[in-house]
């Protein structure tokens, strides 16, 4: 049996930034590729699913039969420079937050629009995440990777799938490390990354618990519009509830229940189906 330090029947609410959920069966917190690879050999990757801050997971209630990887210990990154372009290359577990000290450090461009996504690498490519019209896929270059049989592999952007929120390591495998090309710039990329910290700040409820964005934008609309205009702006069921600064941001009152979250999603996919005809798509990853 392997030795990697781990806790055994957990509360999943800790490891979601949305705080509902029940009992998980067991979190790994492995250092290094090698004990990543054991995991996955050990235990194969249909009973393993990744975890890093967990800002767009939601957990249901009771005891989920599951082998959760967590990346809090894969935090190294290194910095290359080459004439006006600079690659970082960083583990699974580096923080947003990171990145941005980095960015704000060498003054690069190309990461500004992503830098208040409460997310860590690894999370943030395999969901490929965004916001303000850039993803992460615009300036990642390569990923090292583990798949299902414990295999360390190494691609070139052209050769991994991805999309609109989604990549394929959604459900092949493991993001280790990821390696991004920025831009030295003329622009001043402190003051750009404060602002759109203020913005998120006075657009989003930050200040409760929140899974972020609850819905994918269906092409041509925005999920939050939608949800407004289908009055569901500010409508809660039991602790649970959709934002009145925002609609498309599920926030947690206090003590909300997975039974609630899920009768508050049917009841807003299904209204806004009746009002244009739209079938909302979630951006949140439930995880039963």
């Amino acid at each position: 049996m392997n030795n990697i330090q781990n806790i055994k029947n957990f509360s999943l609410k800790e490891f979601c930034t949305i705080k509902v959920g029940g009992v998980g069966k067991v979190v790994y917190f492995p250092r290094n590729v090698e004990e990543i690879s054991n995991l996955i050999k050990e235990f194969s990757m249909e009973n393993i699913f990744p975890l890093g801050i967990g800002s767009n997971l939601i957990f249901s209630d009771g005891f989920i039969d599951k082998v959760f990887i967590h990346s809090k210990n894969l935090k190294s990154y290194e910095v290359i420079q080459e004439n006006e372009y600079f690659y970082l290359i960083l583990e699974a577990g580096v923080s947003f937050k990171t990145v941005s000290n980095i960015v704000k450090k060498y003054n690069l461009e190309g990461f500004e629009n992503l830098s208040g996504i409460p997310a860590t690498i690894g999370g943030a490519v395999a969901m490929n995440a965004g916001a303000y019209g850039s993803e992460i896929f615009d300036i990642v270059e390569e990923v090292w990777w583990i798949d299902k049989n414990g295999n360390l592999i190494h691609s070139k952007k052209n050769e991994i799938e991805y999309s609109y929120r989604h990549s394929q390591f959604q459900k092949e495998g493991f993001v280790y490390k990821v390696k991004i090309k920025l831009k030295k710039s003329d622009k001043n990329i402190s003051h750009l990354i404060k602002q759109h910290l203020l913005d998120r700040n006075k657009k989003q409820p930050l200040d409760l618990p929140t899974a972020g964005s609850t819905y994918k934008n269906p092409t041509g609309h925005f999920a939050g519009k939608l949800l407004e205009e289908s009055g569901l702006k500010g409508f809660r069921i039991g602790d649970i509830g959709f934002s009145q600064k925002h609609a498309n941001f599920l926030v947690n009152y206090g003590n909300a229940k997975y039974e609630d979250l899920i009768k508050l999603l049917t009841l807003a996919e299904k209204k806004v189906y009746e009002k244009f005809g739209i079938k909302l798509e979630r951006e949140v990853k439930i995880v039963e």
